[in-house]
C-alpha cells in the first residue's frame, strides 16, 4: 500500500496520558537529545589544550556537547509528508491505538511509525527509521502494528499480525524473522531475545513467551491476583536478566528461564536503572479497596528489595556516586536498603516528583511547588532554585534544556536557575494539528547526534553553540596553563591563501544539500573566516555540485593548521534550493578524496579581523547556512544543469528497473527546455530546480528521460515520478489528491522498459 494510506477503525478518543515511564530510549512526543557535537550559531573557540582523554568522561545520557546560547537554525528536518503521511504515531502499541506521537531510538537512529488522520487508525503502518546524525532516513519494506520499546545492539523488534522483525536500525533491513504467538499485545526486546505478552480472558493470566528464529524457547503462563483499577495503561519491557509487564497487575520473570519472581497487583509504572535491575510499583486489593505501593526494587538475580511509597522516579543522568539512589514518593531513597535520604516537600499532595539529574551536587527534580522544577543540594534536600513553565529536561552539565509551555525549547543554568535561552515553537517546526488551538508542549530525552525536536508534526534537529559539554556537578576549569610551559592561550591570524575544504559526506534535508567538510589552513599560522559574502564552490572533477555565498561577519570561524588541530576543523555547509545542482545519491565520497574540488573565495572584508584563539582537536563542528547562490567566473549555468539532469537520471535509472518497473507510480512533473507552461519559458536550470524542490519534498523521487523509455510518446522530456508504487492507476491518482496536487501536476504512469505508451497513462477529474 503507498504511503498516506491506511485503514482501520476510527480513532477512538484519546484518554488522559498517563504518568511518563522512565524506562530509557523511549520518545513520546518528544525533545529528542541526541549528543554529537555539532556547533550551530555563533562560533566562540575555547583555547584548553588538552585532549578527549585528560577529561572526564561524560555520563550516560547526557549531551556530549553544550548550548551557552540558542541554536539559531535547524540542522536538518524531517516530516510525517517525507513518507506519505500527516503524522509521526508511536509504534508502543498502547499509545499507539490513541495516535500519540512518539519513538524508540539509540545512539544513532530514531525509529517511529507514520500515520495518516484522513485514514485515522490503521492496524499497520509504515515504519521509518532517521539517522539522528544526518536526518537521512528509511522505510522498512513491511508495515507494521507494533514494536518493542528499546533499541539493543542496533536492532529493534517490530511485529505485523503474524510476524516478529528484527531490524538493522542503520539500514532499515530485517536480519532476523519469527513467528508472532497469537494475541500478542507487546513486545520486549533485550538485544539477544524477543519476548512477547498475552492475557488470557477467564484464565486471570499472563503468558510470556521468549522467541528464537527457530521458535518458541519457553513460554510461561503467570497466575496474576485481582488487578488495580488501571484503565488503558501499559507497560512491557526486558533487561538482560528480566522481563516485567504492568497492567492492573505486574509480573516479573526471569529473561534466561523464564521463572516467576513476581506477581501482584501494581501499575504499568517500570523503571531500568543502569545495573540492569528494576523497579515496580505493586499494590493490595485486599478488601474491595485497591491501594498503591509499596515500590519494589527487583535485582538482575530476581532477588527484591520493598523501598516503600507509591511511586518511583529513576534518574535520567546519574554520576557513579547517586546510581543506587531513585526517588521514592518525595523521598531520595537508596535501592540497597531501601533508606530515605532526605525527603521533598510539596504544595501538592498528589505531585509526584521526576528526577531528571541527580549528580554530587545537587539533583534536580519536578514537583516542588506549584509543579515547578527545581534543584536540590544533594547532601540534605535544601532547595536551591525553582522555575515554573519549563517540563521535561536534559543537560550537558551546565545547563538544562527543556520544552516551553508554548511549545518550544528554554534553557536554565544548572546551578543557579537562571533563564538563559528560549526558542519558539516556530523554529522548531512545532505546530498545532488533529484540531488542537495552540502546538503541544515538547518532552526531552536522550538519543545520539544533535539536539532535536520530536512532535508529531517534524523532527528537527540543532547543534550544539558551545563546547565540550562537562560532568553535571562539576565545573568548567579554564584554559589559564601558565607555569607547565604549554605557552598559554594561541591565537589565528589570517592567512593569505584560503583553506583547504574536503568533503566528507553529503545529505539532503528540507532546507537544501548539507556538506559535512574537514577544513584546514594552509598557513602555520592557522587562518579566519569573517567576511560576509565567502564563496565557496564545490565541483565533482569538472561538473558543479554546489556554490554559494556564506556570511561570516557575524559568526567568524577560527580555522586551524593541520599542526594545531590534526585532522583539521569540521564544518556543516548547507546549500539551500538554487544554490545546489547535485543530490547525495550521484556523490560518493567513498570514491576517491581527490574527486571533489571545493574552491574558497574569502570575498571583501572591512576593517580588523576578530580575535579568535586557535581551537582544540576534536573541538564541535561550526554550521554555516548560504544566503544565496554565486558562481565563479566563467560558470556555463545551462551546461552546470544539463550535467546534472544527465547523472540524475544515469543514477536513477538501475532504482527504477529494479524497483519501479512495471508499476503504476504517481507522475510529479514533464518538462523540455523551450516549454511555455505554468507562465514560464522553461530552461533546463528551472527544470531541475523543480525536481531538486521535489526530491526535498518528497524523500525519494527519481528522475527519466522521456527518450529511454518506450512508455512515453515524446521525446526530450525530463520526467520526475514518485518512488512509491501502486497496486492500480486509481491508488496512484488517490495519492497525488492527498498530497494536495491538481490534476494537471500529478497523475497515475506505468513505468516499463518494455511496454509502449497505449494504457501507461490514468488521468482523473
Amino acid at each position: 500500500m503507498p504511503p498516506g494510506y491506511q485503514g482501520g477503525p476510527p480513532m477512538p478518543p484519546a484518554p488522559p496520558r498517563r504518568k511518563r515511564s522512565r524506562a530509557p530510549w523511549i520518545v513520546s512526543g518528544v525533545v529528542l537529545v541526541l549528543v554529537a557535537a555539532l556547533v550551530a550559531g555563533g562560533v566562540v573557540w575555547w583555547q584548553h589544550r588538552s585532549s578527549d582523554d585528560d577529561q572526564p568522561a561524560l555520563l550516560a545520557g547526557q549531551l556530549t556537547g553544550s548550548y551557552p546560547t540558542a541554536p539559531s537554525a535547524p540542522q536538518w528536518t524531517v516530516k510525517p509528508s517525507d513518507f506519505g503521511g500527516d503524522r509521526f504515531v508511536s509504534p508502543l502499541p498502547w499509545d499507539k491505538q490513541y495516535q500519540r506521537p512518539g519513538a524508540i531510538h539509540d545512539d544513532t537512529t530514531l525509529v517511529t511509525l507514520v500515520g495518516d488522520s484522513s485514514t485515522g487508525y490503521a492496524d499497520l503502518n509504515p515504519l521509518v527509521g532517521v539517522n539522528t546524525h544526518t536526518g537521512r532516513h528509511w522505510t522498512f519494506g513491511k508495515r507494521v502494528a507494533q514494536c518493542a520499546d528499546t533499541v539493543a545492539d542496533n536492532a529493534v523488534a517490530c511485529a505485523d499480525t503474524s510476524t516478529v522483525y528484527v531490524i538493522d536500525v542503520r539500514t532499515g533491513e530485517s536480519t532476523t524473522t519469527m513467528p508472532l504467538p497469537s494475541g500478542g499485545f507487546g513486545l520486549a526486546f533485550n538485544g539477544s531475545a524477543v519476548f512477547t505478552r498475552s492475557f488470557l480472558e477467564g484464565h486471570n493470566s499472563v503468558v510470556i513467551s521468549k522467541l528464537s528464529p527457530t521458535g518458541t524457547q519457553w513460554q510461561r503462563e503467570v497466575a496474576v491476583p485481582e488487578p488495580l483499577p488501571s484503565g488503558d495503561s501499559s507497560g512491557f519491557t526486558a533487561t538482560k536478566h528480566l522481563v516485567a509487564t504492568g497492567s492492573g497487575t505486574v509480573v516479573v520473570v526471569s529473561a534466561d528461564d523464564g521463572r516467576t519472581i513476581l506477581a501482584k497487583p501494581g501499575r504499568a509504572d517500570i523503571g531500568k536503572l543502569p545495573d540492569g535491575s528494576m523497579t515496580v510499583i505493586t499494590g493490595n486489593t485486599d478488601g474491595g479497596n485497591p491501594t498503591d505501593g509499596p515500590v519494589v526494587h527487583v535485582r538482575p538475580d530476581g532477588t527484591t528489595q520493598s523501598l516503600g511509597g507509591k511511586t518511583f522516579s529513576v534518574p535520567g543522568v546519574v554520576t557513579t556516586g547517586q546510581r543506587d539512589r531513585i526517588m521514592v514518593g518525595r523521598s531520595y531513597t537508596s535501592v540497597n536498603d531501601g533508606t530515605a535520604v532526605w525527603s521533598v516537600q510539596s504544595d501538592n499532595e498528589y505531585a509526584s516528583p521526576e528526577v531528571y539529574v541527580a549528580d554530587d551536587r545537587e539533583v534536580v527534580v519536578s514537583g516542588l511547588g506549584n509543579g515547578s522544577l527545581g534543584a536540590v543540594d544533594t547532601a540534605n534536600g535544601r532547595v536551591i532554585w525553582t522555575a515554573s513553565d519549563v517540563g521535561e529536561v536534559v543537560t550537558d552539565g551546565e545547563h538544562l534544556i527543556g520544552a516551553s509551555t508554548d511549545g518550544g525549547l528554554t534553557a536554565i543554568d544548572l546551578e543557579t536557575g537562571s533563564r538563559l535561552w528560549s526558542v519558539d515553537a516556530a523554529t522548531l517546526g512545532n505546530r498545532a494539528i488533529g484540531g488542537q488551538s495552540t502546538p503541544s508542549a515538547p518532552q526531552v530525552l536522550v538519543g545520539g547526534g544533535t539536539l532535536a525536536t520530536f512532535t508529531a508534526a517534524t523532527i528537527t534537529a540543532f547543534a550544539p553553540t558551545g563546547p565540550r559539554a562537562i560532568v553535571p556537578g562539576t565545573t568548567r576549569k579554564q584554559s589559564t596553563d601558565n607555569g607547565n610551559g604549554s605557552g598559554g592561550t594561541e591565537y589565528v591570524t589570517p592567512c593569505g591563501s584560503p583553506p583547504k575544504f574536503t568533503p566528507q559526506s553529503f545529505r539532503t534535508s528540507s532546507g537544501g544539500l548539507g556538506v559535512t567538510m574537514k577544513v584546514s589552513a594552509t598557513c602555520p599560522g592557522g587562518d579566519i573566516l569573517w567576511g560576509p559574502q565567502t564563496r565557496i564552490t564545490i565541483k565533482d572533477g569538472n561538473d558543479l555540485v554546489a556554490s554559494g555565498n556564506f556570511d561570516f561577519s557575524q559568526t567568524p570561524v577560527a580555522v586551524p593548521s593541520l599542526d594545531d588541530a590534526g585532522t583539521g576543523l569540521t564544518m556543516e555547509l548547507t546549500y539551500p534550493p538554487g544554490s545546489f545542482y547535485r543530490l547525495p545519491d550521484t556523490l560518493s565520497t567513498q570514491a576517491s578524496t581527490d574527486r571533489f574540488l571545493v574552491d574558497c573565495d574569502k570575498g571583501p572584508t572591512t576593517g580588523q579581523p576578530p580575535r579568535l584563539t586557535v581551537p582544540d582537536e576534536g573541538s564541535a563542528a561550526t554550521t554555516a547556512t548560504a544566503t544565496g547562490p554565486s558562481l565563479p567566473p566563467g560558470t556555463d549555468l545551462t551546461a552546470a544543469s544539463v550535467d546534472a539532469l544527465r547523472v540524475q537520471a544515469n543514477s536513477d535509472r538501475a532504482f527504477i528497473l529494479t524497483n519501479l518497473n512495471n508499476r503504476w507510480v504517481a507522475q510529479l512533473s514533464s518538462k523540455r527546455p523551450g516549454l511555455n507552461a505554468e507562465g514560464r519559458i522553461w530552461d533546463n536550470q528551472a527544470i531541475l530546480d523543480e525536481f531538486l524542490a521535489l526530491r526535498l519534498r518528497f524523500s525519494d523521487v527519481r528522475l527519466l528521460y522521456s527518450d529511454e523509455w518506450p512508455v512515453f510518446n515524446y521525446r526530450g522530456w525530463w520526467v520526475t515520478v514518485a518512488a512509491a508504487t501502486f497496486p492500480g492507476p486509481d491508488a496512484a491518482n488517490n495519492w497525488c489528491r492527498a498530497q494536495g496536487f491538481t490534476k494537471d501536476h500529478c497523475f497515475a504512469k506505468l513505468i516499463s522498459s518494455t511496454r509502449g505508451p497505449e494504457g501507461s497513462t490514468r488521468y482523473w477529474s
